[in-house]
């Protein structure tokens, strides 16, 4: 129950930046090509310093056993997802269907799911969620581009789209965490303070994002509650059964639980413009989503506090 009470306090943290994002959006301090720069600022700098400073720590064997039972979680929650999808949100007839299904499977694991689960473990947390995120990448770029562009992706399409600066900052700072190399302090401390804009900015852009969409809307569509149902409860739900099956070490299962929660990710935005989809529909998703998991992400919590 103290772990719920913490993602309560650490989400309504989160929100109060969020609204202020929509605050200085609507005031007009940011424009949309502002938040795009500080989008790419967040994921191609804050984020690489995050990831780097939590493998900032001695090598342990276990750490790394951990490591790779998180990655096989994530992978065996992603394909029930797929699974759930491809049920649930039918082709026939439905033109948004690919939208549709990107938004269920696939989280803000980046933008919200990093810095909550930073606020709820810590270092350590950080440190199994680059695991999340690299299977994420694998499978969003592979799967999700096919889901909405009507064609596979080819294996060298595949591993050029992995090349960016978050894998990067994986893989050299897996190879820093095996080889036991430090950062002098000159270089740590720096990046720790980058690092730190983590939450708060991508808290600034996500409410900047939302200010743009039409929320009220959005809100109004029976089919969007549908869906945010799937995305929001049925899809914890299935990964929480999955890890009472398979008992993992607790913070890598909170970990997993956490990031299946969250919200529709931009990805899916993202993907749809470039594809030429309904770009507008999976803006929606992602607000009625985010708005939404203020309740539903300390739901799971409290679940995981029981259950795992």
């Amino acid at each position: 129950m103290e772990l719920a009470l913490i993602t309560v306090e650490k989400i309504l943290e989160m929100f109060v930046i969020l609204f202020m994002g929509i605050a200085i959006r609507k005031c007009g301090m940011i424009d949309e090509a502002s938040n795009k720069r500080f989008s790419g600022i967040l994921l191609n700098l804050v984020s690489p310093c995050v990831i780097l400073m939590s493998y900032q720590i001695d090598f342990d064997v276990q750490l790394l056993a951990r490591l790779l039972q998180t990655a096989i979680l994530t992978g065996i929650s992603f394909a029930l997802s797929i699974v759930l999808a491809n049920i649930c949100v039918k082709k026939n007839g439905n033109s948004d269907f690919g939208v549709e299904r990107m938004a269920v499977i696939y989280s803000n694991c980046g933008f919200m799911g990093l810095p909550l689960i930073e606020g709820l473990l810590g270092s350590e947390g950080v440190f199994f969620m680059t695991a999340y995120i690299t299977v994420f990448n694998l499978f969003v770029w592979s799967h999700g581009v096919m889901l909405m562009s009507g064609r596979a992706s080819s294996f060298a399409k595949t591993m050029k789209s992995l090349i960016q600066p978050s894998m990067i900052a994986i893989f050299v700072s897996l190879i820093l965490f095996i080889t036991g190399v430090r950062f002098p302090s000159v270089i740590a401390n720096p990046l720790s303070m980058i690092g730190k804009m983590n939450t708060p900015l991508a808290m600034l852009i996500a409410g900047a994002n939302l200010a743009d969409s039409d929320l009220l809307a959005s809100l109004k569509r029976p089919r969007v509650y549908w869906l945010s149902a799937l995305k929001l409860l049925v899809v914890p739900l299935i990964t929480l059964v999955e890890l009472m099956l398979l008992h993992p070490d607790r913070t890598v299962a909170l970990t997993v639980l956490t990031a299946a929660a969250c919200p529709a990710g931009t990805m899916g935005t993202l993907f749809a413009l470039q594809y030429h989809k309904n770009g507008h529909y999976a803006s929606e998703l992602f607000a009625v989503t985010t708005v939404l998991s203020l309740i539903t992400v300390s739901v799971m919590v409290v679940l995981a506090g029981v259950f795992l």
